[in-house]
């Protein structure tokens, strides 16, 4: 029997939630599907990530996250109103009121991959505490087209400013969008990157990220530059 929990928060950094996989030696067919309880998740979770400070799981206990699993992300009318009414709550401005930062920087939280996994210092796959987390955009999205990979989960948002201009209205949904999806969707794959417990980036980061994919300096709403390649091959 292969039971699975959808996680919809940012384990290990990346732009769609995880999937827990149990896997128990029981070959008896009626038992597929059988739903697992969040005691057994959370052993489960504990034995297979060691952490130091036992606060890192307190991201699988929220309110949220309770309900989307155990409605296997369909929660009812009622269930995803109140999701979206307590998600939206959770949403806060930078400290300068601007929902739109510095491109520049966000290109850098794009790419960028550390923070968010679970383990213990010195570890090859833990996390320093000493530096700023990113986003990982990428695992899930192609956003620059100069970048080198990307994966598929999520739309394609090349071209996003370009496509969409720079009006307020389209600055604010996107900078609320990256802040908590679920603020959008109840049980989006998206993870909360402003919001929720130990949230992934700050307000600030939001905006700079806001700022990449609108602004129209930005690679991401530019044509793809030739490498030193495909300028020779030219």
């Amino acid at each position: 029997m292969i039971n699975q929990i959808r996680i919809s928060g940012y384990l290990l950094a990346a732009c769609a939630s995880l999937t827990v996989t149990m896997a128990h030696a029981v070959d008896d067919s009626k038992d597929r599907g059988k739903s697992v309880s969040d005691a057994e998740f959370m052993q489960a979770v504990k034995e297979s990530f060691l952490t130091e400070n036992p606060n890192d799981f307190k991201r699988f206990q929220d309110p949220t996250l309770t309900t989307c699993n155990q409605t296997q992300d369909q929660p009812s009318p009622k269930q995803a109103s109140e999701i979206l009414q307590r998600e939206r709550s959770s949403i806060q401005l930078p400290k300068n009121g601007q929902y739109m930062g510095d491109w520049k920087q966000g290109k850098i939280w794009v790419e960028g991959a550390h923070g968010g996994r679970i383990g213990f210092p010195g570890f090859a796959d833990a996390d320093h505490p000493s530096k700023p987390n990113g986003a990982n955009c990428y695992a899930c999205h192609a956003v620059d087209p100069n970048f080198p990979q990307n994966g598929n989960m999520g739309p394609s948002l090349t071209n996003y400013g370009k496509l969409r201009g720079q009006g307020a209205a389209i600055v604010k949904y996107t900078y609320e969008k990256i802040y908590n999806a679920k603020s959008f969707v109840p049980c989006s794959l998206m993870p909360r990157y402003g919001a929720g417990e130990g949230h992934l980036l700050t307000a600030e980061q939001v905006a700079d990220i806001t700022a990449f994919l609108l602004h129209p300096d930005s690679p991401v709403n530019n044509p793809k530059q030739e490498t030193v390649a495909e300028a020779a091959h030219h």
